[in-house]
């Protein structure tokens, strides 16, 4: 049974999953079109910024502070008071 993983408009269908003993999926089957596309919504984000995308606790904070900053809620830091 394949599974579809959306991402904004894209979907990228899951053929097969591959588990471990213990049944944790470990891999995924997908059609190498779905795989090019992939590769390069991933080439896109720099390597020294991925870790921002495995933390997703900091993830959604960045995120709010970007919608704040967006809505005029910001201050200024005076980085002598530090």
């Amino acid at each position: 049974m394949g599974t579809a993983i959306k991402h904004k408009e894209n979907l990228v269908k899951v053929k097969q999953y591959i588990t471990d003993t213990k049944g944790h999926k470990v891999a995924a089957v997908i059609d190498i079109e779905d795989f090019i596309r992939l590769k390069a919504m991933a080439d896109i984000i720099p390597a020294s910024e991925i870790w921002l995308y495995k933390n997703k606790e900091v993830l959604e904070s960045v995120r709010r502070g970007l919608k704040d900053a967006d809505r005029g809620r910001i201050t200024k830091l005076n980085i002598d008071e530090l």
